[in-house]
């Protein structure tokens, strides 16, 4: 029976195929080491009184027209109190409130004014 390939080139793919081969198997094998258990993830808190437009467009599913909004009513009607009064803007329900809510600032309350009463 006669080989396809010469002595010399069967030697040249085993020398050259069997790290190939160990290399990828190796990516393979190993591939859950490399990927993190957890996605790393972002916190951040905005204040919904102060934050400038550019600020605004990091919250999920707030985009130009809904930022701009958030600072013309702040402009126009003064500052928030609590975190309902952000859907008088226009564009923003409870849903949409519902979703950037872990990312604003909590409002101090209005009781807390320096002092204890028990």
């Amino acid at each position: 029976m006669r080989l396809f390939l010469r002595y010399q080139d069967q030697l040249m793919l085993l020398f050259l195929g069997v790290p190939f081969f160990a290399v990828i198997f190796s990516f393979s094998f190993f591939q859950q080491e490399w990927e993190p258990e957890h996605k790393k993830e972002y916190q951040f808190l905005i204040d919904m009184n102060t934050a400038p437009v550019e600020e605004l467009l990091a919250l999920p599913g707030i985009g130009e027209k809904l930022a701009e909004g958030i600072v013309l009513y702040r402009k126009e009607k003064g500052p928030f109190n609590d975190h309902q009064e952000i859907m008088n803007v226009k564009g923003i329900g409870e849903k949409k409130l519902n979703t950037v809510k872990p990312y604003l600032r909590e409002f101090p309350s209005a009781t807390s004014n320096g002092s204890i009463n028990d």
